[in-house]
Formats: C-alpha cells, structure tokens, sequence
C-alpha cells in the first residue's frame, strides 16, 4: 500500500505542477482569439486581436528590434561560452575553479542588480544606451548559461577521435573544425535556443539599458499591461511563444536536437583528418 501510495501522490503532484505551468499559457492562447474585448467571457472566435497586432506599426518595429537584439545576443553569448568552454578544458584546475566562479556568479546574481550595475558602469564610462547595450548587457548573463551547457558536453567528451586526428597528422585547426565541434554540435544549438529565449523574454536588463532610443517586445508589453490587458497583449504574446518555438520543433524534426526518452539522429562523424 505504502509502496502505491508514494507513485500516486507524485502523479498528482506533478499534474498539478504542469497545470499551473501550461494552463495560463493555454489561456494566452485561447484569448488571442476571443471575440470578447473585456476576457470576461468566451465571446467566439476572431482574428481581429492579430490583426490589430500586425497593423500596430510600433508594435512591429519592437518585435524587428527584439529579433535584431536576440539574434545579436546569440551569436555573442555562443562564441564567448564556446571559447570559454574550450580554454576550461584544457586550462589547469585552479583555472578552472576560477572560471566557474564567475560563470556561476553570472548566474545566482540578481538580474536587476546586474542589470543596475552595468546601467551604472555605462554611465560612469560614457557608453551610450541603446541596442548595443542591451546586446552587451544580455551578453553578460546569457553567456554563463550557455557555457554551463557547452561545458557539460565537453566533460563527457573523450579525447580518443581528437588524438586519433592528430595521429593522421591533421593540424589543430582542423581538429577542432572537424572532430570537436560536430560533436558539440547538438550542446551549441541547445546553448543558443536557451539564449533566444532568454533574450526574447529580457525586460529588466532590456529597460535599463535600452535609454529612450531601443524599446524591445517585453518592454512594450510591460507598459501595456500597467494599464489593461487586452486581448491583443494576449495576441503579441502567442506570436513570440511561436517565435521561440518554431526553430525548436524544426531542429527536433531534423534530429539535431534530442529530448530525454527518444532517440535523435547521432552527430556527424569526424571529417576525414588526414
């Protein structure tokens, strides 16, 4: 009994927890599409709310800036965990409990303390706000979590194909092109799907450092809701779930990335070292 009883109240907890995590996204959803203005009530099912999103000239130049700032993020946040993650393996382990401290220290920092002080230190340095400092700023969280990632991958990478490639005679170069990144491959995307989204969903870093020239999405939505929620909020937040769930459904299509219990397509072996 005690054995049945454990499974049982789990299951429950667990339905509870995934309620309370998808339920108010589903409403988010189904209210895009109701023809009640007030949301008191099902009122029927409109596209207007999309409509209205789509013809809201600021509303679209946000959503343009936000894809530009998310993009930028990306890319910058990739490469800095990726090099981070490459200099870690090989570093020495003082080095790398030094490194760790910082990644981790990026992340259990408060977002609005980090995001007050990189406010305070452009101010003090004269560097102006805007895209590149939100980029910047997004940068400088966005990456440890992308590092953390990359570095989980490598600590179960073994070093048998690299120093079979470098037996062929392939020089480091190649080595890395060939044999490292492929198998990081599947970590880098994961890495940098996490970051668009983090980007994608940034107000506090975005507020602070977007000054009055970059207002990104979330930004825009915050001020909107401090005053009623309309169904086209509901609309504008439904567009940017699929925004961030597009690539994801496409890269699992193509194999690229694996969830737990199913079986993705392997990494491309090695290229041809010699």
């Amino acid at each position: 009994m005690t054995g049945r009883r454990g499974p049982r109240i789990a299951s429950v907890l667990t339905g509870f927890v995934l309620t309370a995590l998808y339920a108010p996204i589903a409403l988010v959803v189904v209210n895009s599409f109701n023809a009640d203005e007030r949301l008191a009530s099902w009122g029927g099912v409109t596209f207007r709310w999309w409509v209205e999103a789509m013809n809201d000239t600021r509303i679209l130049e946000d959503l343009w800036l936000s894809l530009i700032v998310a993009s930028a993020t990306t890319i910058l946040s990739v490469s800095l965990a990726l090099a981070d993650a490459l200099w870690w393996r090989r570093a020495s382990s003082r080095a790398r409990r030094l490194l760790d401290g910082v990644v981790f220290a990026r992340i259990v920092l408060p977002e609005v303390v980090l995001a007050l002080g990189l406010f305070l230190g452009a101010e003090q340095f004269g560097v102006p706000l805007g895209i590149a400092a939100i980029v910047i700023g997004q940068a400088v969280f966005c990456s440890a979590y992308a590092t953390v990632l990359i570095q989980a991958r490598l600590s179960t990478m073994g070093t048998e194909l690299e120093d079979a490639a470098a037996d062929l005679g392939a020089p480091p170069g190649r080595i890395l092109r060939g044999v490292t990144l492929p198998v990081l491959a599947p970590s880098v995307l994961a890495a940098g799907l996490m970051v668009l989204t983090f980007s994608l969903d940034d107000v506090v870093v975005a507020q602070f450092l977007g000054g009055t020239e970059a207002e990104t999405l979330p930004v825009l939505l915050l001020g909107k809701i401090r005053l009623t929620v309309s169904p086209e909020i509901n609309a504008i937040g439904t567009a940017l779930m699929l925004v961030t769930a597009l690539p994801v459904i496409f890269l699992l299509s193509k194999g690229r990335l694996t969830v737990p219990g199913r079986r993705g397509r392997p990494p491309e072996g090695p290229a041809d070292a010699s």
